[in-house]
């Protein structure tokens, strides 16, 4: 099983300042109010950050309806329904990225929940070099069905395969 290691070494203290700005700036996008463009889901608000490797932010994203996709529809909301209607930050993120034709190449991104298989594959279709998530993101969702868990752990699987660092980081620090 891949292993998710927490960062410790002093030296790479500017770089945990940095994962940790990034997965703030994350947080505050997936919990910011309805209007502002936060996160519909009503229990797991994901937020996205593609960061280049100069550190300049490329694209970012939160868990929401496609454009155009009425959001306000009762239905849409229905457990077993929401995964259906309600796409992921990372594949979202990956879309603004795209619009402005930036590369991925070795970008780094920040996600305030491990990637999902499908998210994890499309991580390693792009060539990211690095996912960053808060130490214990799962444990911060939970909510989260076992369903997602599993999909996790999967894309935790295909991250490591691919070569992609899996990065938790302390964000209390």
């Amino acid at each position: 099983m891949p292993k998710i290691t927490p960062h410790a070494t002093a030296r790479q203290a500017d770089m945990f300042a940095r994962h940790r700005h990034w997965l703030a700036y994350a947080e505050g996008l997936a919990q910011a109010a309805l209007s502002r463009g936060g996160s519909p889901h009503p229990s797991v608000k994901v937020g996205a950050v593609l960061v280049d490797a100069k550190g300049r932010e490329i694209a970012s994203a939160v868990n929401r309806f496609a454009r155009g996709v009425d959001r306000r529809r009762r239905e849409r909301y229905r457990d077993g329904f929401k995964a259906l209607w309600i796409n992921c930050a990372e594949q979202l993120a990956f879309m603004a990225a795209l619009r402005k034709r930036a590369s991925l190449r070795d970008a780094t991104l920040y996600v305030t929940l491990e990637p999902c298989a499908v998210c994890a594959g499309l991580m390693a279709e792009v060539g990211l070099k690095q996912v960053c998530v808060p130490v214990g993101s799962l444990r911060r969702y939970a909510k989260l069905k076992s369903k997602w868990k599993e999909s996790i752990e999967i894309g935790r699987i295909k991250l490591a395969e691919a070569g992609i660092e899996i990065d938790a980081v302390d964000i209390k620090k």
